[in-house]
């Protein structure tokens, strides 16, 4: 009896493993303090840029310029309405989020028998595929209340509160709750995170295997990965600021949201050009319908260029706090 309790004791069970596995995963506490600490103050300052971004999903005709100005309507401290929330909310974002990660796509890897192979490899991109969509679907669900919170008081104080259109037609975006898990352009976020994960885990290695040895070549990688996603990211964003920002989607059935997406999409980033029709002399017949062809309206660089200066500051600026800590932190040892 004795020597069976032994052997139980001495067996670990599989809830301990998957701690111990966990736990294994994580970075050292330098990199912990610089994920609690830089992350809330990053996405905190980056508040008007973000600001800026859910202006410009409401607002087709203002320049880069024009949606900044909106921004501080009301006052300096107006551009950081709303940025409370996520700064909170990115605290466990930062932390727990890489380290997701990092054990799913172990485990599939160890599972599938694949780990000894190259990260850029076929196997192991589909693990880390699959690892980078749980790791978006948390981060969506941890931080999808914070953001449409933030992205509905920008709306309310730029265009509703200090609005230029003062005929009362425009009415305050009701605001979601920071607890809130999924609603509304949900899955315009998940898709949005899913994809920026990815650049960042699979495709910034692929980057660093086909560019020479230089200094900085990891933070380099990751900024191209990004601004290269940012082609994808930056309409799906302003899908989601746009579902955030308009109560009347609320109403709608799942079919119908969709078609407002679609919608929104294409009178966002495509202008209509019509056709030549050649019109005959015989007025017995019906006349041909006006035909169009499209091309990308300048509404999308505007997009992409913001969204690009959002990703790049909050990278440059995280990454500067971070090695300011870890330095500090690893001087105090």
């Amino acid at each position: 009896r004795i020597r069976f309790s032994l052997a139980m004791s001495a067996t670990p069970s599989a809830p301990s493993s998957l701690v111990t596995s966990f736990r294994q995963k994580l970075p050292d506490k330098a990199l912990l303090v610089s994920g609690a600490v830089g992350g809330p103050a990053v996405i905190w300052l980056c508040t008007p840029l973000r600001n800026g971004l859910t202006l410009g999903a409401k607002d087709k005709k203002s320049g880069i310029v024009g949606l900044y100005r909106k921004v501080f309507r009301g006052g300096i401290h107006a551009g950081w309405t709303g940025g409370f929330a996520p700064a909170v909310v990115a605290c466990p974002q930062f932390l727990a989020l890489g380290p997701v990660y990092h054990f799913i796509n172990g485990s599939l890897a160890d599972c599938a028998g694949v780990a000894a192979l190259s990260p850029t490899s076929a196997p192991r991109l589909c693990c880390s595929a699959i690892a980078a969509l749980g790791a978006s679907l948390g981060e969506t669900m941890l931080t999808f209340g914070s953001q449409a919170r933030n992205a509905q008081m920008a709306y309310n104080n730029s265009f509703v509160h200090f609005a230029s259109v003062v005929d009362g037609s425009r009415k305050n975006v009701p605001l979601n709750r920071v607890r809130d898990v999924w609603g509304v352009g949900a899955e315009a976020l998940l898709v949005r995170n899913f994809l920026s994960v990815f650049s960042v885990r699979s495709f910034s290695p692929w980057l660093r295997e086909r560019m020479p040895d230089i200094q900085g070549k990891v933070v380099l990688c990751d900024a191209l990965a990004s601004l290269a996603v940012c082609t994808v990211t930056a309409p799906v964003h302003q899908l989601f600021n746009f579902l955030a920002t308009t109560p009347e989607a609320r109403s709608l059935s799942f079919s119908e949201r969709s078609s407002m997406a679609r919608r929104f999409l294409r009178e966002q980033y495509f202008v209509p050009l019509p056709r030549e029709v050649m019109i005959t002399a015989d007025l017995s017949q019906r006349p041909p319908e006006q035909e169009y062809s499209w091309r990308m309206s300048p509404v999308a660089l505007r997009d992409f260029g913001m969204r690009a200066t959002y990703i790049t500051t909050v990278m440059s600026l995280f990454v500067a706090i971070e090695r300011t800590l870890c330095s500090v932190m690893r001087e105090m040892r």
